[in-house]
């Protein structure tokens, strides 16, 4: 009975700090960065963000590989505060 105790705790150890590394590697290949882009900032990006078509997946894609943050994964136009002047864009990029 001590033997097979001691053999649960021999693959415990092992089985709980893989366990932690896939978790924690998992946890990290899915970290985003999410930009916010005044609406009137003067880059000239607005329209093609707002668009949200091809010319705005194009816009992006350049911003996040401008800032290393590697592919984008969403970007749009901000969600409406009430009383709210010109709502913001956001680009969010994934690792």
């Amino acid at each position: 009975m001590a033997i097979l105790a001691l053999l649960r705790s021999a693959f415990a150890v092992p089985l709980a700090i893989a366990l932690l590394v896939a978790v924690s590697v998992d946890s990290m290949a899915r970290e985003t960065s999410t930009f916010v882009i005044a609406a009137a900032q003067g880059y000239g990006v607005e329209d093609c963000l707002a668009e949200g078509g091809e010319c705005g997946r194009d816009v992006a894609e350049a911003w996040c590989q401008a800032k290393g943050r590697g592919e984008a994964v969403s970007f749009g136009r901000s969600a409406g505060v009430d009383g709210a002047g010109d709502r913001p864009y956001f680009i969010t990029c994934g690792e």
